[in-house]
């Protein structure tokens, strides 16, 4: 199978993410990198903050409260006994490239933002991986923070780190379609 045909048929499969949608705030970067001839994603979140409980592992894990957006103090009412997990995480998002060469190429320009972006697999499909290297991650128990900060504290900066991260997305999104245009005017288009 050609790579435009594999790329056709995957961006016709149905959305079978944990979320069952696609992040509003990751679509306008979703559209450019499909938009590319070499490209197309397999996957992506946008920013997410949420509680959640389970062993960590991805299949066992159960999410409480989750938010995609800015979050307000009512996100912290968890109505829940025991010990949850309080989880900020930043971007991600898979690619798959033609090739080696164009996988370099985008690498190249994704790593002057998220430095710790990388080829994923070269296995089956050629997929790089994006990702924040934002997160945080704590205990939460019986609606008490097991820290000495504020819920208050904690919300805004939570909300910073979700907005710095959209700001990135949307940088890299610049520079993903100055690729795209550059490719087009050399390749007369």
């Amino acid at each position: 199978m050609t790579f435009q045909n594999e790329k056709k048929t995957f961006l016709e499969k149905s959305d079978v993410s944990k979320k069952g949608s696609i992040d509003t705030k990751a679509l306008p970067i979703i559209n450019t990198i499909n938009q590319l001839e070499d490209y197309y994603t397999t996957s992506s979140c946008s920013g997410r903050v949420y509680f959640w409980k389970g062993d960590g592992k991805k299949n066992n894990t159960e999410w409480i409260n989750v938010s995609h957006d800015l979050i307000t103090q009512e996100f912290f009412n968890i109505d829940t006994d025991g010990l949850i997990w309080l989880r900020y995480e930043g971007f991600i998002i898979h690619i798959a490239c033609k090739d080696l060469e164009k996988a370099n190429e985008l690498l190249k320009l994704v790593q002057s933002i998220y430095k710790k972006s990388s080829i994923l697999t070269i296995s089956n499909k050629i997929i790089i991986e994006i990702r924040d290297s934002q997160f945080i991650e704590m205990p939460y128990k019986n609606n008490e923070l097991l820290f000495s900060g504020s819920l208050e504290w904690l919300k805004d900066t939570i909300n910073e780190k979700l907005q710095q991260n959209w700001d990135k997305i949307n940088k890299l999104n610049k520079k993903i379609k100055n690729l795209a245009l550059s490719s087009c005017t050399n390749n007369n288009c």
